[in-house]
């Protein structure tokens, strides 16, 4: 299989799909861009372009390590804040996106990153669970459980908190 070596071709192929995906992931614009970047270097950087199947899943793979690599990076460090400030708060702008998707990502940013992660990976991206296993290295069941407990919880979010509220989240 031929790969692309046109990187102008890759980055509008792959680009918007790439940084979507992590933004659903990682909540904060400037670091989906980051990181969208940054996947799209690595495989402009891969000696072994041919061995790679599938480009799309290939990046998409990429991308969701990398996201997950700077949830777990920026936990790390909130840690480390906590002793001496409180955590840092990143509010996304969702103020132009219609009220139901608005409430929905709203109330996906209220949600531990795991949860966000699990429903993220299953119901948006389309993962099954095993996919997701491979992908964080968690046992499937234990995705499977994160993922019903995330529903459950976003579920809740979204009865308990009324829609007019939600400027003020």
């Amino acid at each position: 299989m031929k790969h692309p070596t046109d990187m102008a071709k890759v980055y509008d192929d792959h680009s918007v799909r790439l940084y979507n995906m992590s933004l659903r992931i990682v909540g904060d614009r400037f670091e989906a861009e980051e990181i969208m970047h940054d996947t799209l270097l690595q495989y402009h950087a891969a000696k072994d372009k041919a061995g790679i199947q599938d480009l799309k899943k290939w990046l998409s793979s990429i991308c969701i390590r990398k996201s997950i690599d700077r949830l777990r990076k920026r936990r790390r460090f909130r840690d480390f804040l906590e002793e001496y400030e409180g955590p840092e708060v990143v509010e996304e702008d969702v103020s132009d996106i219609e009220p139901d998707v608005a409430g929905i990502m709203k109330a996906l940013q209220l949600l531990s990153d795991s949860y966000r992660l699990m429903l993220t990976l299953h119901l948006i991206e389309g993962f099954d669970y095993q996919e997701i296993s491979q992908i964080t290295g968690i046992k499937e069941v234990t995705v499977r459980s994160t993922y019903m407990r995330a529903r459950r919880k976003l579920a809740e979010t979204l009865r308990n908190k009324p829609w007019t509220d939600w400027n003020n989240i």
